[in-house]
């Protein structure tokens, strides 16, 4: 039955995509959690948006069959440092599949994390860069769906709170813990996936606001991307992911920063947040949550210091693709005296990309964020726009790196494909001089 369904949901999106591509961009982007629909295709395990992603790319490939080999040369024609960047961040990737403790995981892993999406990526961005009529349209329908996932998912999440409806019993009906978990099982992908969309809903209202033609979708969609940035922080709340508000915060922090009248407003609500921190009694909850002085900040203190070790005797290959959780195991370290889990990743970004695609990978990695910062601010220096995309993509990366200080905002299918979402939207403001 599951597979039928599957079957007829592929055949529908098939023909969505090549009637409607920018509906079925849409769709894709607001269809996200769908990795969570796991099934096999032979031997092989799969997903519905991995599914979903091949959809694209074949579609793509057959519509501009002809040039697609232009289209990417153009693509390293407009951004050279970042095509290369990432050439250096798949190969890595690539490279430390084969040191894996199990090789057909890291092959799962691989194909998920690192391949599919930076195809899609190169794919969609190539068709951008030679569709420019159409680019603010492709763009438009990216964020409307990607927008109006995060809104239903913020929504379940308030709900879980009241209700408890689909929480596992370790978030719930634990009351040393609740905290809500979304669609996804964990809590901290709930903050993982909508603390980087605030700043790009804020942006999509901008986008939908001027919009000639106001359709029922776009007056609809332009009221959830206002109403998002509330709902969204309520639901990271619920979630209890400090790093996940803190993130939020220095994404606005951006935005605030960059206009003149709330400039100096920023400046001074940061310094005061900063102090009131340390003025605030050793014992006080908030104190130690954020200072990392309480039981979860201490796992991760000693998870950085498992994975600081680990580096130090395998600085080049790292652990090998998803091979971390078994080979820190001889360097696994108590808390406090009592034995905490293994967890899949060491929760920090840089360490994760680190294990996982060893030294050449991380390179690559902190490359790609170089040109995204770099490129973003020549956006908003040179064309000085009011609103200017860039200026909200650099925020909602700015997100993405504050939360991956303490957690690893890539390792799922979902935040890899935001991931390369945000490169793509950067590249179409470069090439349009600042907005999309």
């Amino acid at each position: 039955m599951i597979l039928l369904f599957i079957i007829l949901a592929t055949l529908l999106f098939t023909l969505l995509a090549w009637k409607k591509f920018d509906w079925a961009l849409g769709v894709f982007f607001a269809l996200l959690p769908t990795y969570l629909i796991r099934f096999y295709i032979g031997t092989l395990p799969s997903t519905f948006l991995e599914v979903m992603i091949w959809v694209i790319i074949i579609v793509s490939i057959i519509r501009y069959r002809k040039k697609m080999w232009q289209m990417l040369h153009a693509l390293y024609k407009h951004v050279p440092g970042l095509f290369i960047a990432t050439m250096i961040f798949l190969i890595a990737a690539t490279i430390d599949v084969f040191v894996a403790s199990n090789i057909r995981q890291a092959l799962g892993e691989w194909k998920a994390f690192y391949v599919e999406p930076i195809i899609l990526f190169l794919v969609l961005t190539s068709i951008l860069l030679t569709e420019k009529k159409k680019a603010h349209n492709y763009v438009r329908a990216m964020l409307i769906g990607l927008i109006l996932c995060g809104f239903v998912t913020s929504l379940l999440a308030i709900y879980q709170h009241f209700t408890g409806w689909l929480v596992p019993y370790s978030f719930w009906q634990n009351r040393d813990t609740y905290r809500v978990t979304g669609w996804y099982g964990f809590p901290n992908a709930v903050s993982l996936f909508l603390a980087p969309l605030t700043p790009l809903s804020i942006y999509l209202a901008t986008l939908l606001h001027k919009e000639k033609k106001q359709n029922w979708i776009f007056k609809r969609m332009f009221w959830i991307a206002v109403i998002f940035p509330i709902t969204g922080v309520l639901a990271i709340a619920a979630a209890e992911s400090t790093g996940g508000l803190i993130g939020v915060a220095m994404g606005f922090g951006i935005l605030l920063l960059y206009y003149k009248k709330t400039r100096w407003w920023a400046v001074g609500i940061g310094i005061t947040a900063i102090i009131s921190v340390f003025l605030l009694p050793t014992t006080n909850g908030i104190r130690k949550e954020i200072l990392a002085q309480n039981k979860s900040g201490q796992i991760r203190i000693a998870m950085w210091h498992e994975a600081g070790q680990y580096l130090q005797n395998h600085p080049v290959v790292g652990t090998g693709m998803a091979s971390y959780d078994t080979r820190i195991r001889p360097y696994h370290r108590t808390v406090n005296g009592q034995g905490v889990e293994i967890f899949h990743h060491p929760h920090n970004i840089f360490l994760t990309i680190w294990v996982n695609t060893g030294l050449l990978g991380l390179i690559g990695f902190i490359c790609i964020l170089i040109w995204y910062f770099r490129t973003g601010i020549y956006i908003i220096v040179k064309y000085k726009h009011t609103w200017s995309g860039a200026l909200f993509f650099i925020s909602s990366m700015t997100v993405v790196v504050t939360t991956g200080l303490v957690d690893s905002p890539y390792i799922k299918n979902d935040l890899a494909v935001f991931f390369w979402m945000l490169p793509m939207l950067l590249i179409v403001a470069l090439v349009n001089k600042g907005n999309v």
